[in-house]
């Protein structure tokens, strides 16, 4: 009988170890690995994604992985760092790598946050599908249809978004949001972003920028202000109460109490932009 568990317990085990850095990785891992994979998060519930930096416990629990996931496009500056101290045979996959850029308004910078369209998390699946077919070629069928039901799980979700925005006028489809996020989102369902810190949380614009900006949002239909899930509203909410507007939360850079799916992030802001705007 020992026996039999412990072998039962040899063909229950994972083939790959896979560590992540972002929640929504790890959830697409788990969907197209399958019971092939493993996923640890090395990412802390609740962090935040522009200020985490891995500490000895992350370290510890990706030092024997076979893969680790990263969001890549800068989002993780600590990435040379940790790979060195992980295996040399460890695979790093930056899943944004096949990603087009989507610049900032009047820049040329681009802007990191991706993972805010599914046309583009679909892009990042077929990468992922293609380490894992040749990590564990055994498998390679079963992670190709994972991944064909996980792009269609995609597919829907933008069907959905644009039927819901259909019904909102061109001249209100303005995003004003705290920091740069929602530039790939608004180059996929045809909104003008416009932000009022930089590409991180915690970047401040100056006065005299905060009031130029004032003074263009008045200029503007906008209806409403889009706080962040996670950071503070305040003066967000002070221009929104200049301007007479609402505000509403929205999930920017993936990160969400409770780490929920990304159908359910992606639908939350889908569903507060349309009441908002339409």
């Amino acid at each position: 009988m020992v026996l039999m568990l412990f072998g039962l317990s040899m063909v229950q085990a994972a083939e790959l170890k896979i560590a992540s850095l972002h929640p929504l990785l790890s959830e697409m891992a788990r969907n197209i690995g399958g019971d092939a994979v493993e996923v640890v998060d090395l990412f802390p519930e609740n962090g935040d994604l522009h200020s985490f930096a891995p500490g000895s416990k992350q370290l510890a629990a990706a030092a024997d992985a076979d893969m680790l996931l990263a969001c890549g496009k800068g989002i993780e500056p600590y990435l040379a760092e940790l790979a060195q101290s992980m295996r040399p045979e460890t695979v790093i996959v930056g899943l944004g790598r096949d990603i087009p850029n989507v610049y900032l308004p009047n820049s040329r910078r681009p802007d990191p946050h991706w993972w805010n369209t599914p046309e583009n998390m679909k892009r990042a699946s077929r990468t992922l599908l293609a380490y894992l077919q040749q990590a564990a070629p055994a498998k390679s069928a079963q992670f190709a249809a994972a991944q064909k039901k996980y792009a269609a799980s995609m597919d829907t979700l933008t069907r959905k978004a644009r039927l819901q925005f259909s019904r909102i006028p061109q001249n209100r489809r303005y995003l004003v949001t705290g920091h740069a996020a929602l530039c790939h989102f608004c180059k996929e369902f045809n909104f003008t972003p416009i932000t009022i810190h930089g590409i991180s949380k915690e970047s401040e614009g100056d006065t005299a920028t905060l009031a130029h900006l004032l003074t263009d949002l008045r200029s503007k239909d906008v209806r409403c202000i889009f706080t962040e899930v996670g950071a503070s509203p305040k003066i967000l909410e002070v221009i929104a109460e200049q301007l007479g507007v609402p505000t509403a939360p929205l999930v920017l850079d993936g990160i969400f109490p409770g780490q929920q799916s990304y159908e359910k992030l992606f639908l939350h802001n889908v569903n507060t932009i349309s009441k908002q705007l339409k």
